[in-house]
């Protein structure tokens, strides 16, 4: 995908030195890819920026743990998680509402970016489960692109 955004850019510039002009029309034609967005489960993996995602959670009495992992293709300008929800529900099959939006967890300059027993205070007596977007953002001087993938963590009981 880059190397043929790069080639393309060249191309055009030995067109334009050529001809002494410049082409908008082929310029128009090179655009960034757009963000792609795909349900994974745990452990799946995607083709693109993003590699290999996963999303679990644990609890003890009365809290969550979020575990997490987003790796990317190479070395990204960003790379992490975005949208962040911890839900819950009465019944393990539907339901859901949100009870608490988390910062965005982002890092830069790197190709993997993971979170290990976040740690979070939940109410007892009720399902729970987190929703993020692992997000991947490449380094690029032309068109530079990203990719998010909305995951959702296993549906755990947290007991009163």
């Amino acid at each position: 995908m880059k190397c043929k955004k790069l080639l393309a850019v060249l191309f055009a510039s030995v067109l334009m030195i050529a001809n002494g002009s410049a082409l908008p029309v082929f310029a128009d034609e090179i655009s960034s890819e757009p963000t792609v967005s795909t349900d994974l489960g745990e452990n799946e993996k995607s083709t693109g920026l993003i590699i290999s995602a996963s999303l679990s959670i644990t609890s003890t009495s009365r809290k969550i743990y979020i575990n997490a992992n987003t790796i990317g293709s190479e070395t990204m300008s960003q790379i992490g998680f975005k949208s962040i929800e911890i839900q819950r529900s009465l019944y393990d099959t539907g339901g859901w509402t949100t009870v608490e939006y988390l910062n965005d967890d982002v890092a830069t300059d790197t190709k993997i970016h993971s979170k290990s027993s976040e740690q979070h205070s939940v109410t007892g007596g009720y399902y729970y489960r987190v929703k993020l977007e692992h997000y991947a953002k490449e380094t690029g001087w032309f068109f530079p692109s990203s990719q998010s993938i909305t995951n959702y963590s296993n549906v755990i009981w947290v007991p009163n």
